[in-house]
This record gives structure tokens, C-alpha cells and sequence, in this order.
């Protein structure tokens, strides 16, 4: 038998006032969310927002992912659109400011979560004359029309009516929600879904075509599977992103800019195969480019598979090794769908998700969907959130202490800065696919292209001098000196004085 050691009473007394060595970082770091939708209770009133608030407690969650934008009407106050008229929300109630006083105090992040692109989903049009259907919907004609169509001429998929954002003012407009967000309240970070295409047969908004001809030169309307039209429209998608990112760190360099974006399928297993998957090839997201990038914090991809299904396990567990691998200098965390899952299946699948890759990587966490469907078997939600932080007869707990959100140390101690920046011509209107150089004092050449508004941006650029330019294609024009600093954006304006003349 091993001999106790007895220490004096007095040494004892100091040990147990002194904590252990690295106790601090004990504490696990998994971003832990709940996606809560609109659609449902959670957020309406003050008592479903301090439910809320118990419950994430309860399961040992850290953050929120919270609806506040349905389709182009609001469930906060200080919005630059119409405020909801769903009849559960309490009147003149701003969800999201309470939440957040609310969450705070429990350590809880917030993320507002807005939808993207779908502007409204019902025969009946908005009561609000300035909702953006109204103005901008069936309505409209010319540049005013801002929906997207599909190569028939449908401009309603499924139940909604969804704003393409290969249309320049209808892109501009939707950035302004999120920026709106971040100026206005003291959110950890804003979340954008539906940020895609329905499938390649959409995106055939006229104002949308004529851009793609003007700067292609054909002279016929592309088919929905031709590769340059594909292009171009997956890089619609990725202006937007890449606008909300820069205009919303700009606003508040600390926030956090995320993305529900697609996993359905079988996961990939090269790049190859990525570019062959639903979100790249199906509804043109492609948010690995935007990761490696840099134009969002964090991707959270809906891996909504049944882990009673073996083939939908097998996809699930494809994607999740993915993400995993693929987080360049960002973060990603699982998104698996509890409302397909027994509790039991969705614990498998968080605990898969948060074990390391074959080659040694983690993702920064998880967030569940949702707060309104925890699972498949119709048992009581609080069941399903106490099982998430207790041993219960659904298995070992996922979350069986409290943890901290991992630090994103390009936010909080950065070395890189950025820029942003408008094209615009002699008459003070932006330029379209203008070519724009940024050179560095080390020779290091930056090339890139403005979108539909004469927006350009690039992130993650070393300190120091440069000189933004017009590249000679697009015309002659300002050249502006400036400095990059890191955790900065810094903002610029260049004019084309003079196109070049066409050899024809």
C-alpha cells in the first residue's frame, strides 16, 4: 500500500488558498450556440427572452444565434425596415436589445442573425408601403426590380421571394441591414443565411443578365449550367459577403461575422470534389473562398444529416473532417441538425464533431438547430438541454462544464490590416468590374475588381505603405497613397478620368 503523505495543518491551509498552476486554462474553449429562428418562440417577449437565457445556461451553452431579421422586416427597434408583423411579438418590444442586456449578463454572446436574400414569403404583400417587397418586388419595373427570376421567368421559389444579388442596389440595401446592426446595437457579431443562390436555374434578374453580357461580351442569354455565368454569379454571392465583412469590421473592428451555409451531400474529400459539392456547384456559396479568403470570422455549416440513416452518417462525418481541415486562418463550427435527430444521435454527433481530424485539427465548437426542435421523439426541449450538460439515460454529457468562446486572435491581437474602397467615374457614379492595383513598398502587387457599386476590398494585408491604383484596362485615373494598419480598415475612394479608347 502506498504511503499517505500528511502535511502540517498550516500547509494545507495554504495550498487550498493558492490555485493550481495553469487552472485558468482548464476550462475548455468550444463555441457552444443555439440557433433560434423567428419562425417560433424564443424571442417575442421578455419572458420567452429570460427562458431563453435559462435554457442556454442550463445546457452549458455560450451563445445565441437569434433570428432577428425574417424576411426584410425586423424584431429590434432602431431598423432601417419595417418592424415584424408576426402577432406573437410584443408590441413596441425591441427583442434584440433586451436579449442582449439579458445574455450579457450571463456571459452569453449574441449574434443577430438576419436573413439574407429572401425579402418576403407570402401571397399577401407586407402592410408596410417601405417594406422592400413592395417597392422592389412584382411591382417594380427596370432597375427598380430587384427579385431574382429563374431562367422561365418564376420569380418566387418555393415560398419566397428572393433578391438577387448580382443586382447592385439590391446587394447595397441588404449590406446596410447588417452595417445598420453593428452600428446600432452591442452585438458580439451578425449572421448571415440564405446568402446563395436556390440552385443554377435562378439568378436571372434583368439588371443581373445585362451586367453579365455587358462584361463578358455575348450577346445571348447563358444557360443555367454554363460555366462563366456560374462564375460570375458565385462571385455576386462573394461581393456581398465580402461588402457585409469589411463594412461591418470597419463599423466595430471587434465584431464577429458569420455564415450558415450549405453541407448538403456527401462531403468532400479534395478540392476537386469540393468544387463539385451542392454549396460550390449547386447554389454557387462557395464558403470555403471565403474562409481561405478571410471575408467572414466563422462558418457554421448546416450538417442537418440523420444519424440513424448510415449513408447520411457516412456524408455527415465526410463534411465534418472537412471543416476540420479546411479553417485556413478563420474558425468553423458544426452545425448539427438536433431537429432530425434522436437526443441520443445528436449527442454522437456533437462529440464527433469536437474531436480532432486525422491530421490533428479541431473546429472552434458547435451550434445546434434549434432551440425550437431539440429532437425527433417529441420529448420536452428542457430534457434535451439538461442532457447536453448532465449524465442522463440519452448518454454521457457533451458539455459537462462551462466553457469559454475561443479567441479570434486576428480581432484581438491583430497583425494584418485592411482595406475597402469605392470606384467611381467622372460623374461621381461607380464603376462596374473596374480593375483596381494596390502595390505594396515591398513590391508586393495586389489585383482585384469592384462590384456592381464600385466596391472593392481586400482583407488581411501586412502593415505598411501602399499606392491604390486604376489598373490601365478599366482607364486613367487617381492613384492614392495609403497606410494599412493592422485591426484597421482603411477606407479609399479612386476616379476613372479617362477610359481608354477601344481599338475597333
Amino acid at each position: 500500500m502506498r504511503k499517505r503523505l500528511v502535511l502540517p495543518m498550516v500547509i494545507l491551509m495554504v495550498i487550498s488558498l493558492v490555485p493550481a498552476v495553469g487552472q485558468a486554462e482548464e476550462q475548455p474553449e468550444e463555441f457552444r450556440a443555439i440557433w433560434v429562428d423567428a419562425f417560433h418562440d424564443g424571442i417575442k417577449t421578455p419572458e420567452q427572452v429570460d427562458k431563453l437565457v435559462q435554457d442556454v445556461r442550463e445546457a452549458n451553452a455560450n451563445a445565441v444565434v437569434v433570428q432577428v431579421r425574417r424576411r426584410g422586416d425586423s424584431y429590434f427597434n432602431k431598423s432601417l425596415e419595417p418592424r415584424s408583423q408576426d402577432p406573437a411579438l410584443e408590441s413596441d418590444f425591441d427583442a434584440l436589445e433586451y436579449l442582449i442586456e439579458k445574455a450579457h449578463q450571463a456571459d452569453i454572446e449574441v449574434h443577430a442573425w438576419l436573413t439574407t436574400l429572401p425579402i418576403w414569403n407570402s401571397l399577401y404583400p407586407p402592410e408596410s408601403e417601405e417594406h422592400a417587397f413592395n417597392q422592389h418586388g412584382p411591382s417594380a419595373s427596370g432597375e427598380d426590380y430587384w427579385l431574382t427570376e429563374s431562367i422561365s421567368g418564376d420569380n418566387r421559389s418555393g415560398a419566397d421571394y428572393i433578391l438577387d444579388p448580382g443586382h447592385p442596389d439590391a446587394a447595397d440595401y441588404t449590406a446596410d441591414q447588417y452595417v445598420n446592426v453593428v452600428k446600432e446595437y452591442d452585438v458580439d457579431g451578425v449572421h448571415l443565411d440564405l446568402v446563395r443562390y436556390t440552385d443554377p436555374t435562378w439568378g436571372y434578374n434583368p439588371t443581373s443578365v445585362d451586367r453579365y453580357l455587358t462584361q463578358t461580351g455575348t450577346e445571348d442569354v447563358p444557360e443555367p449550367e454554363n460555366p462563366q455565368w456560374k462564375d460570375w454569379r458565385r462571385q455576386q454571392v462573394n461581393n456581398l459577403v465580402r461588402q457585409v465583412y469589411l463594412r461591418s469590421i470597419a463599423e466595430d473592428p471587434g465584431v464577429k461575422v458569420s455564415a450558415a451555409v450549405i453541407a448538403w451531400g456527401k462531403g468532400p474529400e479534395t478540392m476537386e470534389e469540393y468544387k463539385q459539392s451542392a454549396p460550390y456547384s449547386t447554389v454557387l456559396q462557395d464558403w470555403n473562398g471565403w474562409l481561405e479568403e478571410g471575408i467572414v470570422d466563422l462558418a457554421i455549416p448546416m450538417n442537418y444529416d440523420r444519424e440513424h440513416v448510415p449513408l447520411q452518417k457516412a456524408w455527415y462525418d465526410l463534411w465534418i473532417e472537412w471543416e476540420k481541415d479546411h479553417q485556413y486562418d478563420r474558425q468553423v463550427a458544426a452545425g448539427p441538425g438536433s431537429f432530425i435527430n434522436t437526443i441520443e444521435g445528436t449527442l454522437a454527433q456533437i462529440n464527433r464533431a469536437l474531436q480532432p481530424s486525422a491530421e490533428g485539427n479541431r473546429l472552434a465548437g458547435v451550434s445546434l438547430y434549434s432551440y425550437a426542435s431539440t429532437n425527433n421523439s417529441g420529448i420536452e426541449n428542457d430534457t434535451f438541454f439538461q442532457a447536453l450538460s448532465e449524465e442522463s439515460e440519452y448518454g454521457e454529457p457533451v458539455f459537462s462544464e462551462p466553457a469559454a468562446i475561443p479567441d479570434m486572435p486576428w480581432k484581438t491581437n491583430p497583425t494584418k490590416g485592411h482595406l475597402m474602397g469605392y470606384l467611381m467615374d467622372e460623374d461621381g457614379d461607380p464603376v462596374d468590374n473596374g480593375k483596381v492595383v494596390l502595390r505594396g513598398s515591398k513590391g508586393k502587387t495586389y489585383q482585384f475588381e469592384t462590384d456592381g457599386n464600385g466596391f472593392f476590398g481586400l482583407t488581411d494585408l501586412p502593415d505598411g505603405h501602399y499606392v491604390a491604383q486604376i489598373d490601365g484596362e478599366t482607364g486613367e485615373g487617381s492613384s492614392k497613397p495609403l497606410d494599412i494598419e493592422a485591426g484597421v480598415v482603411t477606407e479609399t475612394e479612386l476616379q476613372v478620368k479617362a477610359v481608354p479608347q477601344s481599338s475597333n
